[in-house]
């Protein structure tokens, strides 16, 4: 079984196989219909490949995996169970440093050093690592085309 750290862009694209005839009743949509929900997932497909393409060259530093959050998270341990002055600027010191160094968001390096959503953070930046598109769902492209078929076939 693969993990999902495992999987690339062309792994997705083999996995987007999608129902896109609608057979209820024995009847399948035409022919041009088809083409025209296979045209709308390339389009789809290649925008959001595109898109991971632009995040991951906006990003800035190193890459964010699980060895880093954790090893963040354990030298922030003792310093986030009690907050006073000195343990706030420690934090402070470890969230600046994450921000710095790996490229994520405020809140982020925050979570990670308190120990929340650190699988998410490390998932999100190792498919921007990769390209790999997010949200892609073949299914629902085809599911809108074919409402859209059937109401104009209805009138």
């Amino acid at each position: 079984m693969e993990t999902r750290e495992n999987i690339d862009r062309e792994q997705i694209a083999d996995r987007s196989i999608y129902q896109r005839y609608v057979i209820d009743d024995g009847w399948n949509l035409p022919k041009e219909e088809v083409k025209i929900i296979d045209l709308e997932v390339k389009r789809s497909w290649d925008e959001a490949v595109k898109e991971a393409e632009y995040l991951k060259a906006k990003h800035k530093g190193e890459w964010l995996t699980m060895e880093v959050a954790k090893k963040y998270r354990q030298l922030a341990a003792p310093f986030v169970a009690f907050y006073d002055r000195q343990n706030i600027e420690t934090v402070r010191e470890l969230t600046e440093e994450l921000k710095d160094i790996y490229g994520i968001t405020e809140l982020e390096a925050i979570n990670i050093l308190n120990g929340y959503h650190i699988r998410d953070y490390v998932e999100k930046y190792y498919r921007i690592e990769n390209c790999i598109p997010e949200g892609f769902d073949p299914q629902r492209i085809c599911n809108r085309i074919y409402r859209e078929y059937a109401r104009r076939v209805a009138i």
